[in-house]
């Protein structure tokens, strides 16, 4: 679907404006984070799916890939939108004792249920082996860690949207992440149902990915704009 196409383009664009940043060692938490959901999202469409599994052997390794990715892109969104908004029981939600051992959980099941699973012959999103109750297990726990770390940060983001001492650039960044978080635990929650999500099973989480993506592009001119008016005054001061 094009919106995959766009996710795409959107992710890698705001990996690569933070490039210049790297150097000031600025913003390299969500660089890294960018670049892996850059990654998972690439993996969800079918020709570049198809392309990579074929080169790692056929037995659907890019999907395994594609999981663990977004295992580490919501870590690191975790860590860094938790010290953002300033809630410190996200953050102890998140990569506390209970946050880690839910990831830990979630990789080990994700693993295993790979493992256990007859995955010969490369298919994208596993569709070709959804009659197999491993590859329903292991789409399910694949589901379960970012719809907890999105609803920890649902209500944070939200909260600093609604901020009226922020900048309104920078509430309308906040929105749109709470937006986008909000939209995966709508997407977690429907997947735990019997409905047919038909189209939406694609719709709902990218229009996530979109909606955070540019919460997180807008974060970035927030600040660059706050450095250059820093800046200015320091000169004319």
């Amino acid at each position: 679907m094009t919106i995959q196409w766009v996710a795409l383009g959107l992710c890698a664009a705001g990996a690569a404006v933070r490039i210049p940043g790297l150097r000031d060692r600025r913003g390299g938490t969500i660089f890294l984070a960018l670049v892996l959901l850059t990654l998972a999202v690439g993996l969800s469409i079918d020709p570049i799916y198809l392309a990579v599994d074929a080169a790692l052997g056929g037995v659907n390794i890019a999907n395994l890939l594609l999981r663990l990715a977004l295992y580490a892109v919501f870590v690191l969104l975790g860590i860094r939108m938790a010290a953002a908004f300033g809630s410190t029981l996200a953050r102890r939600l998140i990569i506390g004792p209970f946050g880690l051992a839910i990831v830990g959980l979630s990789v080990a099941a994700t693993l295993y249920f790979f493992v256990s699973s007859e995955l010969e012959g490369s298919s994208t999103a596993l569709l070709a082996f959804a009659d197999q109750d491993t590859v329903q297990q292991y789409a399910a726990v694949g589901r379960l860690y970012p719809g907890w770390v999105a609803a920890c940060l649902v209500i944070p983001a939200a909260a600093a949207a609604f901020d009226r001492q922020g900048r309104i650039i920078h509430r309308v960044a906040c929105a749109l992440l709470a937006c986008g978080f909000a939209l995966v635990v709508v997407f977690v929650l429907l997947r735990l149902t019997t409905l047919d999500l038909m189209y939406w099973d694609i719709v709902l989480p990218f229009s996530a990915i979109l909606l955070t993506v540019l919460g997180l592009c807008l974060i970035w001119v927030s600040r660059a704009v706050g450095r250059k008016s820093a800046a200015s005054a320091n000169k004319l001061a």
